[in-house]
């Protein structure tokens, strides 16, 4: 991440989709104060939203930490299982979005950390500060 970090935040929820929604709200709310403009908000939510929608299948709770500083949102999110891993290495059949193709369109950079829990997902976006409106 470039320049200190300004705000870190850590939610643990179940892998259920309705708690997906807390993930997403905690993001839209790191993002209103740092003035993060709606395109790259839309861009973050997306991505999580549909990286958390894959990893409901797995059993037990999902960490979501959210870094904001400088210009740049750090998500990692995690332990993913295996099924999340085996569709992010792979890149799609060219019909069909996949989860790498989606997320590689909505954030500048995406990989997998191992931890001592398992494997996480790294999702990186770098934003603009929205312009003052009069």
């Amino acid at each position: 991440m470039e320049g200190p970090v300004q705000d870190t935040v850590e939610i643990t929820i179940p892998r259920e989709r309705d708690f997906s929604i807390v993930a997403e709200l905690v993001i839209g709310g790191m993002a209103a104060r740092h003035d993060v403009t709606l395109d790259a908000l839309d861009d973050l939510q997306l991505a999580l939203g549909s990286l958390l929608e894959r990893t409901e299948h797995d059993d037990g709770e999902i960490t979501v930490l959210l870094r904001v500083g400088g210009s740049q949102i750090d998500v990692s999110v995690g332990p993913v299982g295996d099924r999340t891993i085996a569709e992010l290495e792979r890149d799609g059949d060219g019909e069909t979005i996949g989860l790498r193709r989606l997320l590689d369109a909505t954030v500048e950079d995406v990989s997998l950390s191992s931890r001592e829990d398992g494997t996480w997902v790294e999702l990186h976006k770098a934003f603009a500060l929205q312009e003052p409106t009069l």
